[in-house]
């Protein structure tokens, strides 16, 4: 077993406090950039500040320690910031600016992709310590943690035998200022991986040989790793061990941080060398290559949730009009008209296309050229025309439910229908629910003052009604707590007798429950069923009182 368990997790504790989290990136988001046009500190930065920092201490407490600490490192920069707001350094500002922007992205794309990818933090984290005068995280540092408790004996490939060579620094040296500067060739790379060769070489029976070999390893695939800044510098860390090691090859022995960053370029390939290096460290799965990086950081840097909803909107608003266009103008339709309709529906197609939504965008075009003086007035193109504007509806609204986490959606059996009326009516059912549950509320707490049977008249079928919502969106145990609670009060109503407080407490939690559940729901937040285990339990009691 690996230090973490896999690269996949349970979003469930993120989501809850997303917003907030949300929210306060916002406030500092927007301070900072009142703190440079003017400036000056704004109003009310102190308390964003610290609604920031405590974001970050939530964020530690559900285990999510790369992102806490670069919400820390954002914290801690604007703190300095905050300190000379006369004198503002321009690139402490970008590394701030960076860090609230990835922070706000990463959050969105674990909470969507239900993974945690830390090694897209590490760049940004670099620049919030640089500015901070921090030591920096180096990329090898989630291996760390697992070379720390064991020591590694990798099955590694033998090492050339090669003559030793008092120019192997100095080429290194020379090579690595040319991918420093990205103005390396093919000849540069090649120059690299002989290095790694001959290190290799060198080390044979040395404490380190183990060391050059993985770096050996590493250099071999040096032309398929993404050079990136983190590891450039462990490049030019690997070039003072080759200082240290030709001064004292049999003293020198590597630190487990620098054997973690080799690990690391080793892992980044796609190959079966690097393969069986994961099947020895046992943790395959966490150690992402550059390739399945690639494929997340598209996700990653992809538009977000609020440019896919802002653009949705429009297009809702763009298609109903069309919609409706149609419909008011079908019995009387001018080819002029048909004309005008066919523009639209292509202009409609070609922002359909850009959002990758092809099928509708070809769906609207086939439709756009069968407008004619013939078909404009058959009832059976209509239907054509209006049933394909439901799918481009319905592919838009697919669309802005795969940038949503599954775990906050309403769930959709029905494809066929048109789901943009489907939200419209589930948020009528949840505001509808939300008044009805108030409602309730307010007469059995009117019963608890008053000791009035006829204040809980209107219960049992307001109960029953929250239930009937419930079951509807899928909170059967909801349902079922409701309709015991329901029967009970209905039951003593008959018989005229009293409900005691621990009988009202046992009325009152099915329907608390379901008033978060609804809330919530309307907030975006993940629904937990089994809220309403302990109501079912407590409301069980009531059927052996009744």
């Amino acid at each position: 077993m690996s230090y973490q368990t896999s690269i996949h997790f349970d979003p469930t504790a993120l989501l809850i406090i997303k917003n907030e989290v949300d929210s306060s990136i916002d406030l500092v988001e927007s301070a900072v950039n009142s703190l440079v046009e003017d400036q000056n500190l704004p109003f009310g930065i102190e308390d964003a500040l610290n609604q920031f920092e405590q974001c970050a201490q939530v964020l530690a407490l559900i285990d999510m320690q790369s992102v806490a600490k670069l919400a820390q490192y954002c914290a801690d920069l604007m703190r300095q910031i905050m300190q000379t707001p006369n004198s503002i350094y321009l690139p402490d500002v970008v590394a701030l600016s960076d860090g609230t922007s990835l922070l706000k992205r990463y959050i969105e794309f674990i909470c969507l992709q239900e993974v945690q990818v830390p090694q897209f933090l590490l760049n940004t984290l670099n620049q919030l310590e640089l500015a901070l005068g921090r030591p920096l995280t180096q990329e090898g540092q989630h291996i760390e943690n697992l070379l720390a408790c064991m020591q590694p004996n990798f099955d590694l490939p033998p090492a050339p035998d090669l003559e030793k060579s008092n120019y192997v620094h100095r080429l290194y040296k020379l090579s690595l200022a040319k991918l420093l500067t990205q103005q390396y060739n093919e000849l540069d790379v090649q120059a690299v991986k002989i290095v790694g060769a001959y290190m290799a070489s060198m080390s044979i029976g040395t404490p380190s040989q183990q060391y050059w070999q993985l770096v050996l390893l590493a250099f071999n695939h040096i032309d398929q790793i993404q050079l990136s800044a983190p590891r450039l510098r462990s490049l030019i860390q690997i070039e003072r061990h080759i200082a240290s090691f030709v001064a004292q090859p049999a003293s020198f022995n590597a630190p487990i941080a620098s054997l973690a960053n080799v690990l690391s370029l080793c892992l980044s390939q796609d190959n079966d060398s690097a393969q069986q290096l994961r099947e020895q460290l046992g943790a395959s799965e966490e150690l992402l290559t550059d390739t399945q990086l690639q494929v997340f950081s598209r996700h990653l840097y992809g538009p977000d949730l609020d440019t896919i909803h802002t653009i949705s909107e429009l297009l809702r608003q763009e298609i109903s009009q069309l919609r409706n266009d149609i419909e008011y103008n079908f019995q009387n339709m001018t080819l002029e008209k048909g004309q005008e309709l066919v523009n639209k529906f292509e202009e409609l197609a070609n922002v359909l296309v850009v959002l990758n939504l092809k099928e509708a965008a070809q769906d609207l075009r086939r439709q756009a050229q069968g407008f004619n003086a013939a078909n404009l007035k058959d009832p059976s193109f209509a239907e054509q025309v209006m049933s394909c504007i439901q799918s481009a509806m319905n592919s838009i609204g697919i669309l802005e439910r795969q940038h949503t986490s599954s775990r906050v959606q309403l769930s959709v059996n029905n494809l066929n229908i048109s789901l943009d009326r489907l939200d419209d009516a589930h948020n009528v059912l949840l505001n509808e629910t939300k008044a009805l549950i108030d409602l309730s509320s307010q007469s059995l707490v009117q019963y608890v003052n008053d000791q009035e049977l006829s204040a809980l008249e209107a219960i049992p079928s307001q109960l029953r009604e929250v239930g009937g919502a419930l079951l509807f969106l899928n909170a059967e145990q909801g349902q079922r707590s409701l309709a015991v609670a329901a029967d009970f009060v209905q039951a003593r109503l008959a018989q005229g007798q009293a409900i005691s407080m621990d009988e009202m407490d046992a009325v009152l939690e099915p329907l608390a429950s379901a008033d978060l559940f609804v809330d919530n729901l309307k907030n975006q937040q993940p629904v937990l069923h089994n809220m309403f285990d302990v109501a079912l339990n407590n409301t069980q009691k009531l059927k052996n009182v009744a």
